[in-house]
């Protein structure tokens, strides 16, 4: 458990030193291009100060990393609000569309898995294999772009982008674009798991016994394979909690990804460090959850 930790924190301080470098390697003066065109020379001296620019570079790393141990992630340069303040305004509306996103994701994903390898070579097989090979490689914007073509300029069923309470309506195509990448995965898994599992002898014993091909499947087979889709499913969550930049961009959806590009566009430092480091922190529990998982898998089997 220790060395685990360890691991953890060196990770982590890997993961600052990164963010920290390429931040500041972004070409042009941060300090000019925060402040304006047509800001004076005492106003950009400020913006030196406050990010400490002038500074030698390890020095700032370990000035960020002091603060980051405090729990501070630092005020945003154009607001003024602290970090912390506006990752969490934003985050809940992340974490719906995430959870949205993950449950369509697995339960279609599943549920097309299944039935293509239940219909190994089958019509439905060769077209599940299709659809999610282009789903996979059809990059995320375009089907954002697609999504928002056909529901809501031809359709007219779905808003096309925004964000009003608690409507569902807002949510339904940022999450299905999401998805869909997901979907493929898991489907993927799902039947190239299951198909060697339906070949072994319990399943044939199974089926002698005079159980349903459903419960048989769906009970016998599949609890066999959960692990292996488990960890997808947790390792996509992770990306999308960490802030689905383009997706929540296209449909702009309020969450962390969208404070991320604006952020960068405006080179709000603190904001944009904070941000794509809480995505680190996220991932890395999703790491810790995925081996806790695989570990107890493995004393089950044995």
């Amino acid at each position: 458990m220790a060395r685990r930790i360890a691991a953890l924190v060196l990770v982590f301080l890997g993961a600052v030193l990164v963010v920290h470098t390429l931040v500041y390697l972004i070409p042009g003066d941060p300090a000019i291009v925060i402040a304006g065109e047509y800001a004076d020379a005492r106003d950009i001296e400020r913006i030196r100060q406050e990010l400490r620019l002038d500074d030698p570079f390890l020095v700032r790393y370990a000035v960020y990393v002091k603060r980051l141990v405090q729990l501070d992630l630092g005020n945003s340069i154009y607001s003024g609000a602290p970090v912390a303040d506006i990752i969490l305004q934003r985050f809940p509306a992340t974490l719906m569309l995430a959870l949205v996103s993950m449950a369509i994701a697995t339960l279609v994903g599943v549920a097309a898995g299944m039935g293509a390898a239940y219909y190994r070579d089958s019509i439905f097989d060769r077209a599940a294999l299709w659809l999610s090979s282009l789903c996979v490689s059809t990059p995320i914007f375009v089907t954002c772009f697609i999504l928002s073509l056909v529901f809501s300029y031809w359709l007219r069923l779905l808003p096309p982008s925004g964000k009003e309470g608690l409507d569902p309506s807002y949510l339904i195509l940022p999450a299905l674009a999401l998805a869909s990448r997901s979907i493929a995965l898991i489907l993927r898994v799902v039947r190239n798991e299951l198909i060697g599992v339906l070949r072994q002898h319990y399943i044939r014993t199974a089926r002698a016994f005079g159980f349903s091909e459903l419960r048989v499947v769906a009970a016998f087979a599949f609890r066999n394979i959960i692990t292996p889709v488990a960890v997808i499913v947790l390792l996509d969550f992770g990306a999308y909690l960490g802030g689905a930049v383009v997706t929540e961009s296209v449909f702009a959806w309020p969450g962390v990804g969208r404070a991320l590009v604006t952020a960068l566009a405006k080179r709000d430092i603190p904001v944009m460090q904070g941000i794509i480091l809480f995505g680190t922190v996220l991932f890395l529990a999703i790491g810790v959850v995925i081996d806790l998982l695989q570990r107890a898998t493995m004393r089950g089997k044995s």
